[in-house]
């Protein structure tokens, strides 16, 4: 006498889709996950030892977002955006969503656009963009200053 062994097509179904879904969550957060910082401190810790994490430094001149992406050689690599430009002089309204990567010898923690040497970017190249924009008219608009600093220097 044999039996005949039925099978739950849908119980299978059903089993099959929960462990997909198990399994995509445990990838996710092993290998995806970054963890989000609150404060300073907590970016200055992860960026001190290289471990990965996303910060959001609300600046009165812009909102900056801080991701450190990992290591690379000797240096730690952090990917820095202007999320949201404020109402200020620096005119940074057109560089919203743009980004560059910073590169600090391991330990080093700063905010990383005050080191535009240590970028490359399109956001670098146009926050240098400003600086000269200033730069120049800053000495157009005191040429005359300049010029009498230059004949007194001259006349020693």
């Amino acid at each position: 006498m044999k039996k005949e062994i039925k099978v739950n097509y849908d119980k299978v179904l059903i089993f099959v889709v929960i462990a997909l879904i198990f399994l995509i969550v445990a990838l996710r957060v092993s290998f995806f996950y970054v963890p989000k910082c609150d404060t300073f401190e907590c970016f200055q810790e992860n960026m001190r030892a290289c471990k990965q994490a996303v910060y959001l430094n609300e600046e009165p001149q812009a909102t900056w977002k801080y991701e450190i992406l990992g290591k690379e050689k000797d240096e730690c690599l952090v990917k820095t955006s202007l999320i949201q430009p404020k109402q200020g002089e620096l005119k940074l309204e057109k560089l919203a969503g743009l980004s560059m990567t910073c590169a600090f010898p391991l330990g080093i923690t700063t905010y990383p656009e005050k080191y535009l040497d240590r970028c490359h970017g399109l956001l670098k190249e146009e926050l240098q963009t400003i600086i000269i924009e200033k730069l120049h008219t800053y000495i157009i608009e005191n040429i005359g200053d300049v010029d009498e600093s230059l004949d007194l220097i001259s006349s020693f």
